[in-house]
């Protein structure tokens, strides 16, 4: 990393935070549910003072956590996760590169009584309940592989599927499924023409879906992410039976995209396979890897950084295993990310989509959080204006729920100038509604990826 003039993916909501903090007995605007009985927990890169990491995807993960406990909530905190520096060159995709070197940046989730920080390029790091970092977590010496910051937990059996996709050589990519107390189970290797940028998959019930589209490693690229989209490489998905191997894969050809993330995928009636997912498309993944990378760091304030990610719109794929054919449909027309679901419906039949909606050309002006209804067609909106940045916003399920959405919607929420940042607890049933609660903040909190509700209940 290099100290220069800071590029235009570190100013703005995605500036990064320069200290750790922590604060308690935080004041609330409504009321906690006293069923919330645990922490919220987000990831996202934040790289430290002085450094420029190249790109905005690229900084040194950090937490943010706000824990929750009798209708209180008892302290916020940040903590950097301390991973394993490298010294001098650094090759990414050596294929015996130190995997415990990782920024740790993109998801954190809960797994065999452990808190794992996630980012696709390494190994999990462990962290502890209040947030100081264990070290690399590999299940016992069984992973040598990285690790998808996306991995799914199946909720009928409690495993954990994962896979790696950035193997500079053949296979390029490896599918794994582990057990709910830390035993790798299986290892699938699966050949691909060349390393795409599949940042998520998804599974059904039979079925593991893989994205092998035309964003790939191009080593020509100066960049710290040498990716860059390529005409010529066949967009395609790949559905594979869980318990197959990699020759049992059927590719079936899209149109041209990247899927950034997955919303979820199932199998219908009719035996298809049904994938709903944000879609980006050429002329939009050109623009956003400029806005996030190269062009930023050496063109400062050029672009518009308003939408910090590839503009994206909600899509589905269904796919007819007989006929080996996709049909495509579009679910909405605002540019929207972070698409999440009530995660008790993984690769089951779904109704709702939750996803952050962000200002667009020839769209909203302001930012918002959408409630999407698959079934009806239909959406609601929650706006949040120019001043307040929504953040991915994650289900906790109620106790005794009887329907899809009854349970809590957890949200960080980046403040714009003298805008608080807080966490925002809203009623899923009652989207537009009052929210539930707002836990205001001790201080700005960057924007950033993706989080989890840690439980109480979670055994540890």
């Amino acid at each position: 990393m290099t100290t220069i003039e800071t590029p235009g993916y570190l100013t703005g909501i995605l500036a990064p935070a320069p200290t750790e903090t922590e604060a308690r007995a935080l004041d609330v605007i409504g009321a906690l549910p006293p069923a919330l009985s645990g922490v919220y927990l987000r990831n996202g890169p934040n790289p430290h003072p002085g450094e420029d990491p190249g790109h905005a995807w690229a900084g040194q993960g950090m937490l943010h956590g706000v824990r929750i406990s009798d209708g209180r909530a008892e302290w916020y905190r940040n903590r950097w996760v301390k991973t394993k520096e490298h010294s001098g060159a650094y090759d990414f995709f050596a294929a015996d590169r130190d995997r415990s070197v990782t920024s740790a940046n993109t998801h954190v989730i809960p797994y065999d009584g452990r808190i794992l920080a996630l980012a696709e390029a390494g190994l999990p790091y462990e962290v502890d309940r209040d947030l100081n970092t264990v070290g690399p977590y590999d299940f016992g010496g069984q992973l040598t592989t990285a690790m998808t910051a996306h991995p799914k937990f199946d909720p009928i059996t409690g495993e954990l599927h994962f896979f790696d996709a950035y193997l500079p050589e053949q296979p390029h990519l490896i599918y794994h499924v582990a057990s709910h107390d830390g035993q790798l189970l299986r290892s699938v290797a699966i050949e691909v023409p060349e390393v795409p940028l599949m940042h998520d998959f998804a599974i059904t019930e039979h079925y593991v879906v893989f994205f092998d589209l035309p964003v790939v490693v191009d080593p020509g690229v100066q960049n710290v992410m040498p990716f860059k989209w390529k005409d010529t490489h066949e967009p395609r998905i790949g559905l594979m039976p869980r318990n197959g191997s990699g020759a049992d894969t059927m590719w079936i050809t899209v149109d041209p995209c990247w899927i950034i993330h997955a919303a979820n995928a199932r199998e219908d009636d009719h035996g298809r396979i049904v994938l709903e997912g944000n879609r980006v498309v050429p002329d939009s993944w050109d623009v956003s890897w400029a806005r996030l990378g190269w062009y930023t760091k050496h063109v400062p304030g050029n672009l518009d950084m308003r939408n910090p990610l590839p503009q994206a719109l909600l899509h589905r794929w269904t796919f007819d295993l007989e006929t080996r054919t996709v049909q495509e449909e579009s679910l909405g027309d605002r540019a929207i990310e972070f698409p999440t679901i009530n995660f008790d419906r993984t690769g089951l039949s779904h109704r709702y989509v939750y996803a952050v909606g962000y200002p667009s050309l020839g769209g909203a002006d302001g930012y918002e959080l959408i409630k999407y209804d698959t079934q009806t067609g239909t959406d609601e909106v929650r706006p949040f204006g120019t001043a307040q940045v929504p953040g991915e916003a994650d289900f906790v399920t109620a106790a005794g729920a009887s329907n899809e959405d009854d349970g809590w919607l957890l949200s960080f929420v980046t403040g714009i100038g003298d805008a608080p940042s807080e966490l925002l607890v809203l009623d899923a049933t009652n989207f537009t509604g009052e929210p539930v609660a707002r836990i205001i903040l001790p201080g700005r909190v960057p924007y950033g990826f993706h989080g989890s509700w840690v439980s109480d209940r979670e055994q540890y």
